[in-house]
């Protein structure tokens, strides 16, 4: 059995903040994005150095509450990132490797 390789992203953000529902998180990865729901996301890749960046558009911000990273990714590796929103939708995301 061959195992995945590649990045899974979560997506977390606080039950009171219900609004973030209804918006769709965007994972960039080496400059391309991909809009989704913030469930979690498998995003398969090469093997080697990613860099990767999480945020969604909010009212008039494109980019709100933007986090990133870099990871290196191994052959048959999946490295877990989890997004968290901040409480301030004016601050910094948190984009933190937790497997």
């Amino acid at each position: 059995m061959s195992t995945r390789t590649g990045i899974a992203v979560q997506g977390r953000h606080n039950p009171m903040q219900f609004f973030l529902f209804f918006v769709r998180l965007t994972i960039e990865i080496d400059g391309k994005a991909q809009s989704g729901s913030w469930r979690d996301r498998f995003v398969p890749l090469t093997p080697g150095s990613h860099t990767v960046d999480v945020y969604f558009r909010y009212l008039f911000k494109a980019r709100c509450c933007p986090a990133g990273t870099t990871v290196q990714v191994a052959a048959g590796q999946t490295v877990t990132l989890q997004y968290r929103t901040p409480q301030l939708m004016t601050s910094a995301g948190r984009l933190e490797v937790v497997g």
